[in-house]
């Protein structure tokens, strides 16, 4: 197990004001597990990072069974509190859907160590356990590509820290088959420290805060070699090629269901 660094107190999410905001934004059905996700997961949070906050809820079963199909998404992006907050729950069927599909979105929300909700965590966070497999490597990859044309359009210091983020947690789940979001933890681990200098600079600096030519050149330099290693943890991983529990997964949603 991959040791993660403890946040500094004052950059940890405030957990108390998420659950005033969930308490003011309620999904259409209940909300059975939310954690927090986006900078403070990735572990390079800044004092004015928003509270990305990404979530299950379960639609009635009688809206289930009635003409109108109850939504499946819930989406809120608002101001609460003089922060920003990011706001998506899946229902419950749409959410394991995504996750045996290999969606790491739904990994990382289900395996967050930031919680709000005592509902289905702990149960959620098994399942997402079993489903690991190869699959996640598509979605890794797509979003390191995404971040690194991201980064060419506005270099700044978070869109180049996401984009080490996503390879590292990539390369990481296809090698051991463990969920890390915390950059901190995965660049020294896996021969990549210098994005440490970025993490410090964007703490002091603030979620906009630009990028030094010198520190982007060199991080750079390495996408080429973080893109070899993905591939590589994909060509030697041990994981299955699917989702080893999809039944188990079904069977449990059925019980949920109905108990």
């Amino acid at each position: 197990m991959t040791a993660i660094p403890e946040l500094p107190p004052s950059l940890r999410p405030d957990l108390a004001r998420a659950a005033r905001f969930l308490d003011a934004h309620p999904p259409p059905g209940e909300l059975v597990q939310c954690g927090v996700t986006g900078a403070h997961f990735y572990g390079f949070p800044s004092a004015n990072s928003d509270l990305d906050l990404k979530g299950v809820h379960r639609a009635p079963l009688e809206a289930l069974v009635g003409l109108e199909p109850p939504a499946e998404t819930h989406d809120v992006l608002t101001d609460f509190e003089d922060l920003e907050h990011d706001l998506t729950t899946h229902e419950l069927r749409r959410a394991l859907e995504l996750l045996l599909r290999g969606n790491g979105n739904l990994l990382e929300r289900f395996l967050s160590p930031f919680q709000l909700v005592e509902g289905l965590t702990s149960e959620l966070a098994e399942l997402a356990r079993g489903a690991m497999s190869q699959r996640f490597h598509k979605h890794y990859r797509g979003f390191f590509g995404a971040m690194r044309r991201e980064h060419e359009r506005e270099p700044h210091l978070k869109s180049m820290l996401y984009s080490y983020r996503v390879a590292l947690t990539g390369i990481h789940l296809l090698q051991s088959g463990e969920c890390v979001g915390d950059v901190r933890a995965l660049a020294p681990e896996h021969g990549f420290g210098e994005i440490l200098e970025a993490v410090a600079a964007k703490a002091d600096g603030g979620e906009k805060a630009p990028i030094e030519p010198a520190l982007d050149a060199a991080l750079r330099d390495g996408w080429n070699t973080l893109e070899a290693h993905l591939q590589q943890a994909l060509d030697r991983s041990a994981l299955p090629e699917e989702p080893p529990n999809r039944a188990a997964v079904s069977d449990w949603l059925v019980r949920t269901r109905l108990g």
